[in-house]
């Protein structure tokens, strides 16, 4: 009793400890201020934030399997692509329950990730992201073939329960529930990255033969991150879908998105927390811009705005922003004070 007593008392130290750091009370307090951004701004910015969060819980889960692992796939669309098609179509056509389906995409994401992975960890580098882009197009031949199921290339209208309709037109209630989800990718990252997963993927990113040598299991455990990280990518497709209520095989299995996501990861930070974080804020917005200040074909520039941004940051962060500025957190910690805490209290 007195060495668990011992040890929760140790993990409530460190945890304070952790909250007194002015980084982490400052990015409580930014988090604090948010949930003012639907009381001051525009539907239409709130939007924007909307599509940031459920696109940065996909850049989150790819960063997992790409920047921890060291493993780039160009293939995490297969799983928002899954995620999406598969709770549409058991809520509208079966009338199942909206959190049920929500699962179930999840679980075959995960199973398919498994069956992706198995054969596909034996390939290295190039090869495994390759790989990668003919799963993702195989299935959208696959939704394109099978339109009874999917609506094929005429999409597919995902018909939410009533209660589900009204909470989406209210911008402020779905603000709120997206950052929750939002804020929870963010743990899920935090956790993977302190954890022996996350300790194992590094070490895989860093030398796999050495960690190999070293006991780990690298197939294994690649296969973890990869389907940890296709679950995630399966509900930022769910959200997706309930929010924008229509599904296309060529928006949902699209390799644009799939290398959106290595974009994100890459441009703010590919395997630190806060690089897809920073990535996802930059890039939506940047996107959302474009596509709706120009729209038609010509949206299309912001691809080349995506291709123009990455030449920048190879050239001059090729770290990535996170880790660019990362002198920045060391700034802080040095000009706020630390806040202390008494855990007897």
């Amino acid at each position: 009793m007195s060495t668990s007593a011992s040890t929760t008392s140790g993990r409530v130290t460190r945890l304070l400890q952790t909250l007194g750091t002015p980084t982490v009370y400052l990015s409580l307090l930014a988090l604090v201020l948010a949930l003012a951004v639907p009381l001051l701004f525009s539907s239409y910015i709130v939007h924007i934030f909307v599509l940031v969060f459920i696109t940065g819980i996909g850049a989150i889960a790819w960063n997992i399997i790409g920047g921890y692992g060291g493993q780039f796939s160009l293939g995490n669309a297969v799983f928002y692509g899954i995620g999406a098609y598969t709770t549409a179509i058991l809520v509208t056509d079966h009338g199942m329950s909206i959190i049920l389906a929500i699962g179930v995409g999840i679980v075959l994401s995960m199973l398919a990730a498994v069956l992706v992975g198995l054969p596909t960890f034996t390939l290295s580098g190039h090869y495994f992201a390759l790989a990668t882009i003919a799963v993702v197009e195989g299935m959208f031949f696959l939704a394109d073939y099978f339109g009874g199921i999917t609506g094929g290339s005429q999409g597919f209208t995902v018909t939410t329960p009533p209660w589900l309709s009204k909470l989406m037109i209210d911008k402020t209630l779905t603000f709120y529930l997206f950052l929750t989800f939002f804020v929870l990718a963010i743990l899920i990252s935090v956790w993977v990255r302190y954890s022996k997963l996350g300790y194992y993927l590094l070490a895989i990113r860093e030398d796999q033969d050495a960690a190999s040598a070293l006991g780990v299991n690298t197939r294994r455990y690649k296969v973890y991150g990869f389907a940890l990280s296709a679950g995630m990518t399966a509900f930022a497709g769910s959200m997706h879908a309930v929010y924008v209520t229509f599904l296309s095989p060529g928006g949902a299995f699209s390799l644009d998105l799939s290398i959106l996501y290595a974009l994100i990861a890459l441009i703010g930070g590919m395997g630190t927390i806060a690089g897809p974080i920073v990535g996802t804020f930059l890039m939506v917005p940047i996107q959302q811009y474009v596509t709706t200040s120009l729209g038609g074909s010509i949206g299309a520039l912001s691809y080349m705005g995506y291709g123009a941004l990455l030449i920048v940051m190879i050239i001059y962060a090729p770290e990535g922003i996170a880790n660019r500025f990362s002198f920045v957190g060391r700034k802080i910690n040095q000009i706020f004070p630390e806040v202390t805490f008494d855990a007897e209290d």
